[in-house]
């Protein structure tokens, strides 16, 4: 390693001796202090390139993080806040409390509009089982699945469990489409860095079990178009679950790189959705790049 040495004479003298000691130091040139990465630059650019905050974490399965910024701040969730209720349902089938087959009545007290199909049934109509459910609410992202969900397992229930998986910022605060707890600031809320730890349990098979963990990210891995998806080639399975309302979009995802699987969390607000996902897409595709020519 090049250094500038300096010498730095202390007269040390010694009463006694009169010896003098000389120290050496070496001072690190510029072109050892740490630098960002070509990638890292292009992410800060990219997050920067639109109105509105924008986050991110990008880490391997195993733990490294490989890229961060803005990873401890709260984003309002949209429908990615669905990944924590799916898990709070299947914890709450494991542990017997509510039963995977049982039927639930379609009633216009749980219809809300945005994504889905179940509002435009009739009051009391149909019958849909708690597994079908959930396969609503990840693959169409159904709006009033899950907030008969929320109302089959309790929102407190969601966040005590995450609780106990030690992420304190995830929460769920309200039903989906529920715009007066919006406008007093009842959000649904994660960070980025907790979205990732939560993809990364699931990639690990570290939630309840791996058969259980496995059976999350297999819902998670269904045919849907995303910011994400679109940066990945189609061979490679991505399990992600999007999100986006009026100011704010977001994707937890798990990238299975055959040999190197890794997560990444995107979330932006105050900004327009549109905006935020078309970044989605170019940062991931600047991260998956440059993992692949790492291999």
């Amino acid at each position: 390693m090049r250094f500038l040495w300096t010498l730095v004479a202390l007269a040390l003298a010694s009463l006694h001796s009169g010896l003098c000691c000389l120290i050496i130091l070496p001072i690190a040139t510029a072109q050892e202090l740490p630098v960002q990465s070509s990638t890292e630059q292009r992410l800060v650019e990219l997050a920067q390139s639109v109105p509105g905050t924008i986050g991110y974490h990008v880490a391997l399965v195993n733990g490294e993080v490989l890229y961060s910024h803005l990873g401890d701040e709260a984003f309002p969730q949209a429908s990615a806040i669905k990944i924590p209720l799916l898990m709070e349902v299947l914890a709450q089938r494991e542990e017997r409390q509510l039963d995977w087959n049982a039927l639930h009545p379609i009633l216009a007290k749980h219809q809300v509009g945005g994504s889905g199909i179940l509002s435009e049934f009739t009051d009391g109509g149909s019958q849909l089982n708690t597994a079908d459910l959930c396969t609503l609410m990840i693959v169409l992202s159904d709006n009033t699945a899950t907030n008969m969900l929320i109302d089959l397992v309790g929102m407190e229930s969601v966040n005590r469990r995450m609780d106990s998986l030690g992420l304190r910022k995830t929460r769920l605060n309200r039903l989906m489409m529920d715009t007066a707890a919006s406008a007093r600031g009842e959000e649904n809320v994660a960070t980025p860095q907790e979205a990732c730890r939560v993809m990364r349990l699931l990639a690990q098979g570290k939630f309840i079990d791996p058969e259980i963990s496995n059976e999350l990210l297999a819902m998670l891995r269904k045919p849907k178009s995303t910011a994400i998806r679109k940066a990945i080639a189609a061979e490679i399975p991505v399990a992600s679950k999007p999100g986006a309302i009026p100011g704010v979009a977001t994707e937890w995802a798990v990238v299975e790189l055959p040999g190197q699987p890794y997560v990444m969390i995107f979330m932006g607000k105050e900004g327009s959705e549109n905006e935020f996902n078309q970044v989605f897409t170019e940062m991931a595709k600047c991260i998956h790049n440059r993992l692949i020519e790492k291999e």
